[in-house]
């Protein structure tokens, strides 16, 4: 039973004309104070899909939680900067036990693995607010319902966010499946790679991008940009996990992967180019690559092979592979064309490159 006048004196304004929200609150278990909570931050509508959300209550601040790892709460600031996440100040509760229970596996990483360590936080930050933004770009494409300006009804939205909401805690469990295979995955790349126990590695590194993109983000839809970017990035996966190689990121419309040997990552390259989809949306794709010794930290890659990928690509015309020297010597038998001397920025003097031929038998 709903305590109306209690509700009202908590500070939730006009309860009983908003009956049909709080009785739709009072029956998933949320008490007159937690409704109250979540008026006063103008988000009643909001409570059953936040606390759906969240990974437990706050009950720790950052100094709490640092006294319970026993560490500088200086310390625990950093770990949750290095996170992208912050906090109003050290004594605000904002900390689940679940958060706490994260840092204290930093913590335990940190000590057995070093530095190394923050810059995995920092990865592992940014991974999850790109995650977050591809969620939410998902919802307001597909569920209006979530915006209280559109539906003008606070329990439809409520409704909504709590649908959606739902979801989170099974995106977790997923996460968690896909990244015990993407680590297998990797491992076993890495087995292939020239290189020891350091972060210096030798391989093939190649970017590939859409030519005509920009003149299509003058006549296509929103939501017909994120189809087309959508299809590309899951051809490009695609592409380059059937030819062995591994996705490193996506920068736009453009892609970088890194290939074991010089053959797979210009099979890779041409299986882009020559792709029947990008074809069909009317788009062409261009390629440069390049091989040689690089330093792969915090999930990407450094060095000269893939500096000269990325100027390789930028020097591409639509349709064309271009390959670093390097590339060339190590493919004697791919039909290529010399190409002048390049100037590239980042390069002092000229740089040979070579156009690989399209249809060579592989």
């Amino acid at each position: 039973m709903v305590d109306w006048d209690a509700l009202e004196a908590a500070g939730i304004a006009d309860a009983r004309d908003r009956a049909g929200l709080v009785e739709y609150l009072d029956g998933l278990g949320f008490s007159a104070e937690e409704m109250a909570d979540a008026e006063r931050q103008g988000r009643l509508f909001g409570l059953a899909g936040d606390t759906a959300g969240r990974s437990g209550p706050p009950i720790y601040s950052l100094r709490t939680a640092a006294e319970t790892l026993g560490v500088p709460v200086g310390d625990i600031e950093r770990a949750w900067t290095m996170l992208g996440l912050s906090v109003a100040g050290p004594d605000t509760l904002a900390l689940s036990q679940a958060d706490v229970d994260s840092l204290a596996l930093w913590v335990e990483m940190r000590s057995r693995l070093g530095e190394p360590v923050d810059g995995f936080l920092r990865v592992l930050g940014a991974t999850m607010a790109r995650l977050a933004e591809a969620e939410s770009s998902m919802i307001r494409l597909t569920q209006p319902d979530m915006w209280l300006g559109h539906t003008g009804d606070e329990l439809t939205t409520a409704r909504a966010w709590r649908a959606v909401a739902s979801y989170i805690p099974r995106i977790g469990a997923m996460i968690d499946a896909v990244h015990r295979q993407h680590q297998v995955s990797h491992r076993t790349f890495l087995e292939g790679l020239a290189g020891g126990a350091s972060a210096s590695i030798v391989c093939g590194v190649g970017f590939a991008d859409l030519t005509g993109f920009t003149a299509l983000t003058r006549v296509l839809t929103a939501a017909e940009l994120s189809t087309l970017l959508s299809e590309f990035g899951g051809t490009v996966a695609d592409v380059v996990h059937a030819d062995g190689g591994r996705v490193v990121k996506f920068i736009g419309d453009a892609v970088m992967w890194v290939s074991s040997t010089p053959k797979l990552l210009a099979k890779a390259a041409v299986d882009l180019v020559n792709h029947p989809k990008a074809r069909e949306a009317g788009l062409q794709v261009r390629a440069g690559l390049a091989y040689g010794e690089v330093v792969a930290i915090v999930g990407d890659y450094f060095g000269t092979p893939v500096n000269l990928a990325a100027r390789l690509v930028d020097a591409a015309a639509p349709g064309q592979v271009l390959a670093s020297t390097c590339v060339r010597d190590k493919l004697p038998d791919w039909p290529a064309t010399r190409q002048e001397p390049l100037t590239l920025k980042g390069f002092d003097e000229p740089v040979p490159a070579y156009e690989l031929n399209l249809a060579a038998d592989r």
